[in-house]
């Protein structure tokens, strides 16, 4: 069982891959589930931002790895 990573009285957080964590718990167990999925935007763009050219890379955890895995991720 994963521990949480901040926990209250009547509230609990977990953070973690959704795709991997989800199956620990129990069926209709959360109330409400956040999660920020890559979004495969980081390939070496820019943008401008401020009047100065800026990187938008996130990383590479953000990288798309091709169609086929990005349809296969989704």
């Amino acid at each position: 069982m994963l521990d949480p990573y901040f926990k209250e009285k009547d509230f609990t957080l977990y953070h973690g891959n959704a795709i991997e964590i989800l199956d620990q718990f129990e069926k209709e167990k959360f109330d409400l589930i956040f999660a920020d999925p890559p979004y495969f935007l980081s390939n070496d763009g820019i943008t401008c931002q401020s009047g100065k050219m800026v990187s938008v890379n996130k990383g590479e955890w953000d990288k798309s790895k091709g169609f086929d895995d990005d349809i296969e991720f989704t």
